[in-house]
């Protein structure tokens, strides 16, 4: 199976191209942006095309490439404090263009070429409680970063609504994504990992959450098997029409509490002792991490540990039926005691070289 494949260089594209150093059925074509200042190490891509997702078909000419079985966009801009402008061009107009290129890929060949769009759970805001799989409404507790993966879904929802060459959209909504669960290495680190870093400086040591706040995460090996495997699922069945999934534990996710009992265990963090969890509304939580620099001083770092406090601290649940539908039986499952040690244990240094700013925007040079 070839796959063309925008955003290898980020987290979840780092599991993806671990996949394919091992599987000699897979092959990855990966665009690189201009510029980009490090290219992809020997074995990690096929072949490296230039090109940008925030230009109309990615900025690639599509009779120059062939025997391409599915298109995958990785690539977003992942800074839950960048410009409204940034975010925009990477994340729903990047969505839009990679569909483009994908049914014009279609129209030349002839045949079914499925495009898979990683999204984001995220894109349900303020939600709480049971998150279906199925578009979700305008909203104004979204950040940012959130309506413009919203807004992504919108335009590959309607664009895959137009008539035009065959190309089946599957958006699968990605969880929040930790280290490989072997290694440990990690990209960035991001909300869950600021909560281990910053343990020690919550004002009061008070950590807000839901009472049954949940954290629905993956190491990014597992969530980049997932995907394949649902790349897999509609290369080889293609859906009649756009196909929306959750690609993360959903009812399984371990509560917050279950997290941070496991960290104890572990010992981690026993140096630091432990911060006290003090049940709040979503309202008050959502507010908060929207509003607080309206009233506090707040540095870039700052601001994004606050949004932050919202994938770790609502109480809701990513249902995963058609997930189930997709890929059978054999759901994602991760122990709370492999996230504890991957979050609270890995040390700051396990990281791997960034390339660019470290987003997953930034593609392989």
């Amino acid at each position: 199976m070839r796959l063309l494949v925008a955003g290898l260089t980020g987290q979840l594209g780092a599991g993806l191209r671990a996949l394919a150093a091992d599987d000699h059925d897979l092959r990855l074509v990966a665009v690189r942006r201009p510029g980009s200042p490090r290219a992809l190490g020997p074995g990690e891509a096929e072949e490296v095309v230039v090109g940008d997702v925030r230009r109309p078909m990615w900025g690639l000419d599509p009779a120059a490439l062939t025997g391409v079985d599915a298109v995958v966009n990785l690539a977003a801009e992942t800074n839950w404090v960048a410009s409204s402008r940034d975010l925009y061009a990477v994340n729903a107009l990047g969505a839009a263009h990679g569909h483009q290129l994908t049914r014009e890929l279609a129209g030349r060949g002839g045949r079914v070429i499925p495009y898979v769009h990683a999204g984001s759970v995220y894109v349900a805001g303020g939600a709480v409680g049971e998150i279906a799989e199925r578009p979700v409404p305008p909203a104004g507790d979204r950040t940012a970063y959130e309506r413009s993966k919203w807004l992504a879904e919108q335009r590959l929802l309607s664009a895959a609504a137009d008539p035009g060459g065959p190309a089946p959209v599957l958006i699968a909504r990605m969880p929040a994504l930790v280290g490989d669960s072997g290694t440990g290495r990690t990209l960035r680190r991001n909300s869950l990992y600021l909560l281990a870093d910053r343990w020690s400086d919550l004002p009061g040591n008070v950590l807000p959450a839901m009472r049954d706040a949940r954290v629905d995460a993956l190491p990014r090996d597992v969530a980049a098997g997932t995907l394949l495997r649902l790349v897999r699922a509609v290369v080889r069945r293609p859906p009649s029409g756009p196909v929306i999934c959750h690609a993360g534990l959903g009812e399984t996710a371990p509560s917050l509490r279950g997290l941070l009992a496991a960290a104890r265990t572990a010992g981690a963090q026993r140096h630091r002792g432990e911060p006290r969890l003090v049940t709040v509304g979503a309202r008050a939580l959502l507010w908060s991490s929207l509003n607080a620099e309206r009233v506090l001083p707040l540095g870039p770092s700052a601001r994004n540990a606050l949004i932050g406090l919202r994938y770790i601290g609502l109480d809701r649940v990513f249902s995963r039926p058609v997930l189930a539908d997709l890929l059978g039986e054999d759901l994602p499952a991760v122990g709370v005691d492999v996230l504890a040690r991957l979050i609270f244990g890995a040390a700051p240094n396990l990281r791997d070289d960034p390339a660019g700013n470290g987003s997953m925007a930034r593609f392989p040079g």
